[in-house]
């Protein structure tokens, strides 16, 4: 019963990762003199002895070396079936935005990534996803992926020439607000959780290329994703892709740009069914 079980989870892991093929990504270019080990930069960059480790949603680019490798399971049952239903209902709720999602295995735990590709790919790091499950939950995995797919908003939207670093972040944080707020609010009683892992990944990283934004920020622009699919909810209104770019964006150049100290308010649902809230999932 256990082998036919463990059959159907990867049958179904398989279908939900359909187009993932196992490789090794960018692993064998040379290692140039000055590089490290799991750095992924140039041969320029490294002439000088430095490198630039992977962070946050940087993921790789042609020519660094020892990449990682991409493949179709958590090696575990368990894990693989709850991650593959959540691609389906993330899949359902970023209706014609393309991504084919992948397990990216990093190099090391201290190389932990989740990253969104232009070509259609979200690579979900195998380290990636157990500390967060084992640090803040289950449910900040959803969260993660759900930034992550907002960055397949952009990607397919070509909106790349109107952020800063940090702003694009940002922007994917409250696409990811606004997933979390629409399709998991019958789990809200633990959204502590996906708003502690929000706020731990900023970084005050002003002058760095990867900066994320800061905690606060990051936080911020998820609440502003929650907020918007109340507003949403309470007008029964279904925006478009677009227009939640131009609410979101307005936001993270005024309001977000500045600190906030005082907390954040709970938000009160509307009272609406499944079927009502599916009907204002984004559009095209």
């Amino acid at each position: 019963m256990k082998s036919v079980l463990y059959v159907a989870v990867s049958a179904l892991l398989f279908f939900s990762l359909l187009g993932c093929q196992k490789n090794k990504i960018n692993d064998t270019a040379p290692i140039k003199e000055g590089e490290k080990p799991n750095s992924f930069n140039t041969s320029l960059e490294a002439s000088d002895g430095s490198y630039k480790k992977m962070a946050g949603c940087l993921g790789y680019a042609s020519g660094f070396s020892n990449s990682g490798s991409v493949g179709l399971t958590l090696n575990n049952p368990y894990w693989d079936q709850k991650l593959s239903e959540e691609v389906i209902i993330q899949r359902d709720f970023y209706n014609g935005i393309p991504a084919t999602v992948c397990i990216l295995y990093e190099p090391s735990a201290d190389d932990k990534n989740a990253y969104a590709t232009s070509d259609g790919k979200i690579l979900f790091g195998f380290y990636m996803f157990y500390y967060t499950v084992q640090v803040y939950g289950e449910l900040p995995v959803a969260g993660v992926l759900a930034h992550e797919w907002g960055h397949r908003v952009q990607y397919t939207y070509n909106w790349s020439e109107y952020y800063k670093p940090e702003q694009r972040e940002l922007e994917a944080d409250a696409f990811s607000g606004y997933y979390m707020a629409l399709a998991k609010q019958y789990v809200w009683s633990q959204i502590q959780s996906y708003y502690n892992n929000v706020y731990a990944a900023g970084d005050y990283l002003f002058n760095d290329p990867s900066h994320h934004g800061t905690p606060d920020q990051r936080l911020q622009a998820t609440y502003l994703g929650v907020t918007t699919a109340v507003s949403a909810m309470r007008n029964n209104t279904r925006y478009s892709y677009l227009q939640l770019h131009q609410v979101f964006f307005d936001a993270i150049r005024t309001t977000i740009s500045t600190p906030k100290e005082n907390s954040f308010p709970d938000v009160i649902y509307p009272n609406l069914n499944k079927a009502d809230i599916h009907k204002l999932y984004p559009r095209n």
